[in-house]
């Protein structure tokens, strides 16, 4: 009974830590994201990074409503002026602080890496800002 006992406790521990590791995000630069994105020619699907949470610094060159009627941001890293990435919120309160937000604000964002191909800029999806 005791080992039957301590397999369970071990398995419960083993598929938390698991849980865990899954949804932890990665901290990058937005340049180096697009950088494997161009390496994998323009396939999102490509990347190592793809369906996985990131976290980066950014800055927006502009805030716009997507087709779908939430928030769209067009991203640059904080040292360039170049498009790299076009984000979207994870919920209404983050659509609201993304329309907020100013040409040239700095930001910090958490997105998972969305799909995209042949476009000159990546797509991030469920995003949640930090100013």
């Amino acid at each position: 009974m005791k080992n039957i006992k301590a397999t369970l406790v071990a398995a419960v521990f083993l598929g938390a830590a698991s849980l865990c590791a899954a949804q932890a995000e990665t901290k990058t630069a937005l340049t180096k994201l697009h950088q494997s994105y161009e390496k994998q020619g323009r396939r999102a699907l490509g990347m190592p990074e793809y369906g996985k949470r990131v976290q980066f610094a950014a800055v927006v060159i502009e805030a716009s409503d997507s087709f779908g009627g939430t928030s769209l941001i067009r991203a640059a890293d904080v040292r360039g002026s170049q498009e790299l990435a076009r984000l979207t919120p994870t919920d209404d309160a983050q659509s609201q602080r993304m329309g907020e937000m100013r040409s040239g604000a700095k930001f910090t964002a958490s997105c998972e890496v969305g799909f995209a191909m042949g476009s000159a800029f990546l797509t991030m999806k469920d995003c949640v800002i930090q100013p």
